[in-house]
């Protein structure tokens, strides 16, 4: 079975296990990967880290876009979908864990930029709240959230602590997709 093959199997496997927690019926697009990817910082030294990274189409581009795998964390709360990425990216930092938890699974690591999947559609008003002051915990000031959506219209920032500073629909996605930017704190560069 080729790689390809058995990645889709993985992925229509855990949507049949929990398919509230995947959130969606297809997987993400290499055009929305893509333009996630865009958003890397250019002249960071910090790790990023990727949430909810499924069966690694974001981290492909992520790596395709020439970031070191050494520096990359992915934090995937099914323990197959982890499994497979430790196998399939082996010198990232894979943690089988809740994103919810993020502050803790990452200790004192803190991180030039955060590549979201996860299904905040699906997320309580708490659980998108703890969320995002995990993520606030953990990225360094003046860096970005990258986080997608199907929620095309009407998108605003996940709290106060950020602010939108760009978005893109991808029609090539199934479904459409908005990869939306948002920044923490103040609106110095990228590098750090």
């Amino acid at each position: 079975m080729s790689a390809k093959a058995h990645s889709l199997r993985l992925f229509l496997s855990e949507i049949a296990r929990a398919p509230r927690r995947m959130g969606t019926v297809w997987p993400s697009s290499p055009a929305l990967a893509e333009a996630m990817a865009r958003w890397l910082p250019t002249s960071a030294t910090a790790p990023v880290v990727e949430l909810g990274p499924g069966t690694g189409i974001v981290t492909e581009k992520l790596l395709e876009a020439g970031w070191p795998e050494e520096r990359l964390i992915a934090v995937e709360k099914s323990e197959r979908m982890a499994g497979y990425l430790q196998h399939r990216f082996p010198r990232a930092r894979i943690h089988q864990g809740d994103a919810l938890q993020l502050a803790r699974l990452l200790g004192d690591q803190k991180v030039a930029g955060v590549f979201s999947s996860l299904p905040l559609k699906v997320f309580t008003p708490q659980e998108a709240e703890q969320l995002t002051r995990q993520i606030e915990s953990v990225l360094l000031p003046g860096h970005n959230w990258i986080q997608y959506s199907y929620q095309i219209v009407n998108g605003h920032a996940p709290s106060s602590s950020f602010h939108a500073v760009d978005s893109e629909i991808v029609w090539q996605n199934l479904p459409p997709a908005k990869v939306s930017v948002y920044r923490r704190g103040n609106q110095q560069s990228q590098g750090s």
